[in-house]
Parts: structure tokens; sequence; C-alpha cells
């Protein structure tokens, strides 16, 4: 008896040991996962002043604002809203560039793209140099669109600096050459968002160097291109093949 409980004490122990090594295992991978992400991007992360004398703003590059939740689909979230503020602080100083609005418009009752447009349009920017991506589900498939639908290679990122390392690494991956303006960052449930990120950024790492992918994503239709006028864009049953 004193035999079977030493043996049973030994396989406990040792399955502890195993689940304890696995869970140090899979927070090294995790931590080394987005410490090569920030790392590997930092550098394309610019501010307005630099980003002026860069050679994104001399040449014909657009600027895609990615989505972030509507209320009532009627107002952006505060995140959201965020990244239009900055994105109306680059047009002031950038008034030629056109701005792709990507973002969730599944269904009539949560158009986020729309209400994007109307919020920038109240901001003074022109209404057809806003175009709309209605596909933009996820910050894959906003990237994936934009280089494979819409046809850009080069592009300027807006959204928040904890989001940006992780777009600008599936930028990278989809062959496409971007930078990134940090938006302002609400103190609102922030610590949620960047716990959620730590664990985004592993999977869109699988998504550009393991080559993992969602089963039917991203949409490839609702196509347009810079050669339109920005209106042409705000219904997206026109935009199908």
């Amino acid at each position: 008896m004193l035999r079977l409980v030493k043996v049973i004490g030994t396989g406990i122990k040792r399955l502890i040991q195993l689940i304890l090594l696995a869970i140090t295992l899979f927070m090294s991978i995790l931590l080394l996962i987005n410490l090569f992400t920030i790392g590997t991007t930092y550098q394309s992360m610019l501010s307005i002043d630099e980003l002026v004398e860069s050679e994104f703003i001399a040449e014909d590059v657009p600027v895609i604002v990615l989505g972030a939740g509507v209320v009532d689909n009627a107002e952006p979230s505060q995140i959201l809203k965020q990244r239009l503020d900055q994105a109306a602080i680059l047009f002031e100083v950038a008034p030629d560039k056109q701005f792709i609005m990507s973002g969730d418009h599944r269904d009539q009752y949560y158009n986020e793209v729309a209400v994007m447009k109307d919020y920038l349009i109240e901001q003074g920017l022109p209404s057809n140099q806003l175009f709309l991506d209605h596909a933009g589900y996820s910050t894959y498939d906003s990237l994936y669109r934009l280089k494979n639908v819409i046809g850009e290679d080069k592009v300027i990122i807006v959204t928040q600096g904890y989001h940006l390392s992780r777009a600008l690494m599936l930028a990278r991956g989809l062959g496409i050459d971007a930078v990134g303006v940090p938006a302002p960052d609400s103190k609102s449930s922030r610590v949620y968002r960047e716990v959620r990120e730590v664990f985004a950024r592993v999977k869109d790492f699988a998504v550009t160097y393991l080559g993992y992918q969602e089963e039917n994503r991203p949409n490839l239709a609702e196509s347009f291109d810079l050669n339109m006028m920005g209106d042409e864009t705000n219904d997206k049953t026109n935009l199908l093949d």
C-alpha cells in the first residue's frame, strides 16, 4: 500500500512538473513573439512631424484608418474617434491624400465605415477623398484587401500604438511597404485591450510566418480602386463584381 502511494505521489509530481514546463514554454513563446513583433516594427512608427519628412508624404500613398467599433450604428467608439481625429490631423499636412476607411459592414444595422466617413466629413475632409472598404472585418482582412483587391502596395496606417505593431507586421508579410502613425489611446479598458493584443499578435504571427488562415477569409468581393471617386464606394452593392 505504501509503495502504491509513493508511485502515485511520484506520478503526480512528474505531472505537475510537465504542466509547469508546458506553461513556462507557452509563456516564453508568447513573450518572444510579442517582443519580435514590437521590436521589428518600432522604426516604422512615425509621428506626424516624422511622416512629413518621409517619402510617404511626397509620394502618392493612401492612408488607411482601421475600424474599431461604433455605437448604435451612429457614432464612433472612443478608440475609433481617436483614430479618426488623428486622420483629420494628418489631412491638415497632406490634404491631397486619399483616405480608406476599412471596417465591418456586414449588414445595414452595423455600418462601421459609413460612420467613420460621416465623422471625418464633419471634420472638414472632402467626401470624394474618403473611400469605404466594407469588408475590413479584421486587421488582416483590411490589409489583405488593400493589397489584393484595392491594388495598393504602399500605405500609411492609422491606429493606436498597441495595435500598430501587429498591423505593420501583417503589412510586411503581405508585401506592403507601410509606415504607421499612432493615434492617442484611451485609458478606459486599456488593460483589456493590451492583454487581448498579446494573444492577437501570436495569431497574426502564425498568419504572417506560418501560413495559418481562417476559412472563407478574407472577402474578395466589393472591389474598387483609388482611381474612382470616394463617393462611388459608399454603397457596397455597387462594388460587387
